[in-house]
């Protein structure tokens, strides 16, 4: 989804997410009726890459188990989830250097960990929710053209399969996309 600011792409990922309710009209996620279900219900079929994800001042391991219900990301399954998740996200070469691995902290909202890094971590989070509908806003934001383009790469091929709803200022569109261009008037929900 494209658009200069003011257009309403962000006003559309609340109305996907359920934050806002339209004033007409309806979407189905996985061929439930978006009008028939509660916000929960809903929330609870997509997995979302907010544009500034919260990192907590904790492990990676914490970061990555708010993914899922309480416990089930414990034990060997779950570890080797969250490795898979980690190296989807492009973040493989940064957990083989760590001597705490999955339990090195990450300091207060991140702080020990690079901007491109900590946009990895959540996305990770978000590969973690396995849904197939996954919604992403501004992935690309106040990263270096090679980061974003190699964590771009990285969420292609983990995402491959799953309906994608990317809302971006920056040219990512591939062969084959689908793309929405809202115009510049504010939107209206």
């Amino acid at each position: 989804v494209r658009g200069p600011s003011g257009a309403g792409k962000s006003t559309f990922l609340a109305v996907l997410l359920a934050a806002l309710r339209p004033r007409a009209g309806r979407y189905a996620v996985n061929g439930a009726d978006s009008g028939r279900l509660a916000g929960d219900d809903l929330r609870a079929r997509m997995a979302w890459l907010p544009q500034e994800a919260h990192v907590f001042a904790s492990s990676i391991r914490a970061n990555l188990a708010m993914a899922a219900p309480r416990g089930e990301l414990a034990g060997a399954g779950g570890e080797a989830r969250m490795r898979a998740a980690l190296l989807a996200a492009g973040l493989g070469d940064l957990l083989a250097g760590l001597p705490d691995g999955l339990d090195t902290p990450v300091g207060d909202g991140g702080t020990a960990l690079s901007g491109g890094e900590r946009r990895r971590l959540a996305a990770a989070r978000a590969l973690l929710a396995g849904r197939d509908v996954v919604l992403l806003d501004e992935p690309t934001a106040h990263l270096d053209p090679p980061t974003a383009a190699a964590l771009v790469a990285d969420l292609r091929t983990a995402l491959a399969g799953r309906l994608v709803v990317c809302v971006t200022h920056d040219d990512l569109e591939e062969p084959g996309d689908t793309v929405v261009r809202l115009a510049g008037a504010p939107a209206r929900v």
